[in-house]
């Protein structure tokens, strides 16, 4: 084992950008951010926007599968759509991460997007269950995987720590402002226009931003000399990213489940919900709350610290629910959805400020930053198919209950592997 040295010492020794979003006159403790660095921002903006704001949004076409499309389909049949979107969407990057090191960055990104593109087409010509699948699960779950990665590795390579979790911050929040767009749009257009082109139009406004992505990334990506790993093993050796890791993984269970079966709760379980719109736009106010949730989250880790400020948001959303369990009216369904997705936001958010503490440089940022939403990937994966089955069929008398307790014991499981990691970074910063 080499001598431990803070993470900070590490990243000052070998800060290392994959593109040319590098600066080299620019003083490290410069107030403003460079063109370059803002255009690194931005474009993570877009891809949250139209990767986990699309993915949050799958709530509503989770509720419109079930009752319009496949109503013969089991519900965690159907769950198995948008899980395997969400598990390629982060596992991904176990492959997208090594290539963003070795310089593939606007490659991925183009790529991507046209993918992502892609399989919302198909969707709207789609009417069978397999079609579905492939469109929205493989399709739309690999584009948003060449994306995902790559971009919030490259916007956080770009900012300087003290920096880096305010803007980290800002950029998560786009997550929200996708998921309060795309689910109102799909609705509303869903009764005027239906659904082919209600998707079609979803698609259109998906790649209009991505035409803004393409024409602020730089043309020319460095070539790395030295051989990158694609998997870097000596994280599995580090006490502190296994349990991060694992935590990871706890929090993906949890955290999706509430997006896929909220709406369907809220019609079957809600007797003043029955045959009315609010199930289908408490996706929305869940997502419109976590903008806020995101944006906080970013301030507060400035004054306290990523790990700090994550590990308190893990406790909260499982406090919260455990609190789902005594959700019962109208009211409580709005008011619980607003604190849901301010405290949840706060676990999705947090990440990418976090994973640069846990490396020895940046050259293993793209591998590990890939090594940590596999791992979540892989919750969200199985996740959704379990919850399924802990429900049953969605009829008025379908029994909720274990599914809010088995996605608050994950979460409230991943709160206590954090634990570890948050006293080894607190004493790493004591060196």
């Amino acid at each position: 084992m080499p001598p431990e040295i803070s993470s900070q010492q590490h990243l000052e020794a070998s800060s290392h950008l994959t593109t040319e979003a590098d600066s080299p006159s620019e003083p490290a403790t410069s107030p403003t951010l460079t063109t370059q660095q803002w255009m690194q921002v931005l474009n993570a903006f877009v891809v949250f926007l139209n990767t986990w704001g699309l993915l949050l949004a799958f709530g509503v076409f989770q509720t419109y599968w079930e009752q319009v499309q496949f109503p013969d389909r089991s519900s965690s049949e159907i769950s198995w759509i948008s899980t395997v979107s969400g598990f390629l969407l982060l596992f991904s990057g176990i492959i997208t991460g090594p290539l963003f090191d070795y310089g593939y960055f606007r490659s991925l990104v183009v790529a991507g997007s046209l993918l992502e593109v892609f399989g919302l087409m198909m969707i709207s010509l789609s009417t069978k269950y397999y079609q579905v699948f492939l469109s929205q699960g493989i399709c739309i779950g690999l584009g948003g995987g060449m994306l995902y990665v790559p971009s919030i590795a490259a916007a956080t390579a770009s900012l300087q720590e003290f920096r880096r979790a305010k803007f980290i911050g800002l950029i998560a929040s786009a997550t929200g402002i996708g998921g309060v767009i795309y689910p109102i749009m799909f609705r509303q257009l869903l009764s005027s226009v239906g659904f082919p082109w209600a998707v079609r139009s979803i698609a259109f406004v998906v790649f209009a931003t991505y035409l803004l992505s393409w024409a602020i990334l730089p043309y020319k990506t460095v070539q790395n000399t030295t051989i990158r790993q694609w998997f870097d093993r000596s994280a599995l050796t580090e006490p502190p990213f296994v349990l991060a890791i694992i935590s990871a993984f706890l929090a993906g269970v949890a955290y999706y489940l509430p997006l896929i079966y909220l709406p369907l709760f809220a019609e079957t379980a809600i007797l003043a919900l029955h045959n009315t719109d609010l199930p289908f736009y408490l996706i929305s106010i869940v997502n419109g709350a976590s903008v806020f949730g995101r944006l906080f989250a970013g301030l507060l880790a400035v004054r306290i610290g990523p790990f700090e400020t994550c590990t308190a948001g893990l406790a909260a959303s499982a406090c919260l629910l455990f609190c789902w369990v005594a959700v019962s009216s109208k009211v409580g369904v709005i008011v619980w959805s607003v604190f849901w997705g301010l405290t949840s936001s706060i676990i999705v958010s947090m990440p990418g400020a976090m994973l640069p503490l846990l490396c020895a440089s940046f050259s293993v940022l793209g591998a590990r930053t890939g090594m940590y939403w596999a791992s979540v990937g892989l919750g969200v994966l199985f996740g959704g198919p379990i919850g399924g089955a802990l429900v049953g069929n969605m009829t008025d008398e379908s029994d909720w209950l274990p599914l809010q307790i088995f996605a608050a014991c994950c979460m409230a499981l991943g709160a206590v592997f954090l634990v570890y990691p948050l006293v080894h970074v607190r004493q790493q910063r004591a060196i």
